[in-house]
């Protein structure tokens, strides 16, 4: 008899905390029986930071007691389902943290709903996921909401209206789509649309085809050879002349609509100015019929090639971005032809972190960021309570404006909306903005 109320005083007594356990499942792409150690590092660095978000949240939530459980995707879909499957039919585990990659979920997302767990990706960019299945959730912006959140910020912030589009023919094709139907709702116009191929390294025949494009739409003032009546003419249409001054001591050749907008070839035509049509390529000109180039490149790696050459062909438009220009290493070492680049970015630190990084690469550090935030944003939502797999799921459904290090977190149609956006001007790379589309 005092063993069994000594064991019920150990259940119900008011005094002693009972310790809730939970088990939060871990799928990411280990590659354990790979040779590669580069194979390794993506997974290595991600499961650093999810580890050490753990280690921070066990210290200041000693009465909840939450474990991890460890499991290899291998970069492989059948396996990534199989590690969904057998974590969904542990009832102890209340989410998946992962897989990481659009590869492993897309086929495999119904298996989520089946077993009504939470499956949070920290990386995954594949368009509609999330979004067409209740119980996925992405917090990297996909492709189409990084598309749509640059001509937002092009046409509202920057205050443009027209854009030549020069894609890659794959992938970045996934954000030129969505860009460009976000333009023409948005009461913007594509002048001009093209494609490259990854494998190319000469691309000076594509920029020659939109050197061809905006002449032929667009018409020019020629200021070394304009005359004095005609610069009185100019004078009388309240044109800036200081600024036509230093235009005609440079012999510059300038769009009409650069300098008058829409309406130029209506205020020319009264005054009786004729602007020039040119062909020659090779001529040195100031475009106004655009305002931008969109330029979806396919890795950092391409930053390269697309500057240099598009510094050459003098095209001289503002360049808007992917997060694929986001390096810091590329942009300096061809920081003497990037002028005006804008360009979204999943990925941000502020120097004041206080964290001490070590030697990690670039890469590292972004995936140990997106293993630590995404760790601990699922770890805060249960510490709100939501010990549940279906109320987990609805705490992550309705979150907004979630503070993590790398990238903040608003959710919508269960996927984070959330983008800076960063300037790179004259060697200097720097945030400009928060934006959700």
């Amino acid at each position: 008899m005092i063993k069994i109320i000594f064991i019920f005083l150990l259940v119900a007594s008011p005094g002693i905390e009972a310790y809730s356990q939970s088990k939060i499942g871990i799928a990411l792409p280990l590659m354990k029986n790979s040779g590669n150690a580069e194979e390794k590092k993506l997974g290595e660095a991600m499961l650093k930071g999810i580890n050490d978000a753990l280690e921070e949240y066990r210290s200041s939530n000693s009465g909840k007691r939450i474990t991890i459980v460890t499991e290899d995707t291998k970069r492989d879909p059948s396996a990534a389902l199989q590690i969904i499957n057998k974590f969904g039919s542990d009832s102890s585990v209340i989410a998946i943290f992962g897989p990481v990659f659009s590869s492993e979920l897309v086929n495999n997302a119904g298996a989520a709903k089946f077993h009504k767990i939470p499956v949070i990706t920290p990386t995954a960019t594949a368009n509609f996921v999330a979004e067409k299945n209740e119980y996925i959730f992405q917090l990297n912006p996909t492709y189409d909401i990084r598309g749509r959140v640059m001509a937002k910020f092009a046409l509202k912030n920057l205050g443009m209206k027209n854009f030549v589009v020069f894609s890659e023919d794959t992938y970045g094709s996934n954000f030129s789509e969505s860009f460009i139907d976000e333009v023409n709702s948005g009461n913007g116009k594509i002048v001009f649309e093209k494609s490259y191929s990854t494998d190319k390294v000469d691309l000076n025949e594509e920029f020659d085809e939109i050197k061809h494009a905006l002449l032929s739409k667009d018409k020019f003032l020629d200021f070394g050879n304009l005359n004095t009546a005609q610069l009185d003419k100019i004078k009388k249409l309240k044109f800036n002349f200081s600024y036509a001054d230093s235009l005609l001591s440079e012999k510059l050749t300038v769009s009409i609509y650069k300098l008058f907008g829409e309406r130029a070839d209506r205020i020319l035509d009264s005054s009786g100015i004729i602007p020039l049509t040119i062909s020659d390529k090779s001529r040195n000109v100031i475009y106004g019929v655009a305002d931008a180039v969109y330029i979806p490149i396919a890795n950092s790696g391409e930053a390269g090639k697309l500057a240099s050459q598009y510094f050459s062909s003098n095209i001289n438009l503002p360049i808007l971005g992917t997060s694929d220009w986001n390096n810091e290493k590329a942009l300096y070492e061809n920081r003497m032809y990037i002028k005006g680049l804008y360009f979204d970015s999943d990925f941000f630190i502020e120097e004041n972190t206080g964290r001490d990084m070590g030697k990690m690469s670039d890469a590292e550090l972004k995936n140990y960021y997106f293993g630590y935030d995404g760790l601990k944003f699922i770890l805060d939502k249960i510490s709100e309570g939501n010990g549940s797999r279906q109320s987990l799921n609805d705490a992550i459904e309705i979150t907004t404006d979630y503070n993590a290090i790398h990238n903040d977190i608003t959710i919508k149609d269960r996927t984070n909306h959330h983008l800076s956006i960063m300037q790179y001007d004259k060697g200097e790379l720097k945030k400009i903005m928060d934006i959700s589309e």
